[in-house]
């Protein structure tokens, strides 16, 4: 019995200790951005006065004046629409591709898949300066396609990696029953595997979205234009020749990040769920 009650005793104090450091490494990581959010509606001189206080009058002219002013409204639209783009043309080439290479019986299936791998270990930002070579020459800087284009060759990878490793997972028997009826393979990608890929779907959806959100070297380097810069490149705006308006740029920042988080908290269940089916499956 002692040694029931110890062990239980044992139990309960390491559960303590797990859940304290999840807790201490949850409040490290919300800190930095309640602390965003709170100061995005002070002024300026509250913000350097009092830093980590709250505001008793909170400007929500700060707002206002980054989404207007600092035409962060703008370059919201272009930063979604090249993200949002960027990022489903992602998804369906990456599918199709991990589906041929893994449901479909060919010699160079893995050789393809290698090559595509290979992108992996290649730096984003090495190729900006040939990248820009090759743009300037087509006349395609200053367009959405020079963002576009980068952003889903070298998200392709990793895309194709994890869609693989979830797809060969799949049982035949399902597509094999698909043909008998009569179906072809497009009606089997599109019906079945597709739908069940799902949860990885939802996984590179956030990463890549991220990644193509928050980039600021290739859309720095090939936008001239202000009416088609993205939101990285718009928060530059707001550094003057002696100052900075922090809190503006503070409330840029916080409408910035909105998107990612939103994204997030809508597909973190498919994220779990694509990290739990192997486990269940072992």
């Amino acid at each position: 019995m002692k040694y029931i009650f110890r062990k239980h005793k044992k139990i309960q104090t390491g559960a303590i200790a797990f859940y304290t450091i999840l807790i201490a490494f949850s409040i490290t990581c919300l800190y930095p951005l309640i602390w965003l959010i709170l100061n995005s509606f002070k002024t300026n001189s509250e913000l350097f006065n009092n830093p980590w206080g709250i505001t008793t009058n909170p400007v929500f002219e700060n707002y206002t004046t980054a989404w207007v002013a600092g035409k962060i409204g703008i370059s919201f639209l272009n930063s979604a629409f090249v993200a949002v783009s960027s990022m489903l043309i992602t998804i369906i080439i990456a599918s199709m591709a991990a589906f041929a290479i893994t449901r479909l019986k060919w010699k160079l299936s893995g050789v393809v898949l290698g090559f595509f791998l290979l992108g992996v270990m290649i730096p984003i930002h090495s190729t900006l300066i040939p990248l820009f070579m090759i743009f300037n020459k087509i006349k395609l800087t200053n367009s959405y396609m020079a963002l576009i284009l980068p952003y889903v060759a070298f998200a392709l990878p990793a895309s194709i990696f994890i869609l693989t490793g979830f797809m060969s997972t799949i049982p035949r028997d399902i597509e094999e029953a698909v043909i008998i009826d009569g179906g072809s393979m497009a009606r089997i990608f599109w019906r079945i595997i597709f739908p069940l890929s799902k949860s990885p779907i939802a996984t590179i959806s956030i990463f890549n979205f991220a990644s193509m959100w928050n980039e600021l070297m290739f859309a720095l380097i090939f936008m001239s234009d202000p009416n088609k810069m993205t939101l990285p490149v718009s928060l530059t705006r707001f550094k003057g020749q002696y100052s900075t308006n922090w809190t503006v740029q503070l409330s840029a920042i916080v409408i910035m990040v909105i998107p990612s988080i939103t994204i997030y908290l809508f597909l973190s269940d498919r994220i779990i769920e694509s990290m739990t089916i192997g486990a269940v499956k072992g």
